[in-house]
């Protein structure tokens, strides 16, 4: 117990001195309201995600770059996976292996 009354003590001390100036407050005051707009739009984006869930609503929120993207890795995964079945079935089967 002492321990904590101690450490809140020592944190209450620091925040204290750093909060002295007023150019660190404003940092801190800047830090905070950033963080609280960032926080109030992931709050509305889960909201907003959840409703069209619930709706049955598709969102349409990919670029165009991120499509083209996206088909181009598929086809070469499926251009790979392709090659890798033409080499195998070149290649002879291995000695004592069934057919």
């Amino acid at each position: 117990m002492g321990f904590k009354r101690l450490a809140l003590l020592g944190l209450g001390a620091a925040g204290a001195a750093y909060f002295k100036k007023k150019e660190n407050r404003d940092k801190a005051k800047t830090v905070f309201e950033d963080s609280k707009v960032k926080m109030s739009q992931m709050v509305d984006d889960a909201k907003k995600s959840y409703d069209n869930y619930k709706t049955g609503e598709k969102t349409t929120d990919y670029s165009h770059e991120d499509d083209k993207m996206m088909s181009e890795g598929a086809q070469t995964s499926v251009q790979y996976y392709n090659e890798q079945q033409e080499d195998q079935e070149d290649k002879p089967p291995r000695p004592g292996t069934p057919e």
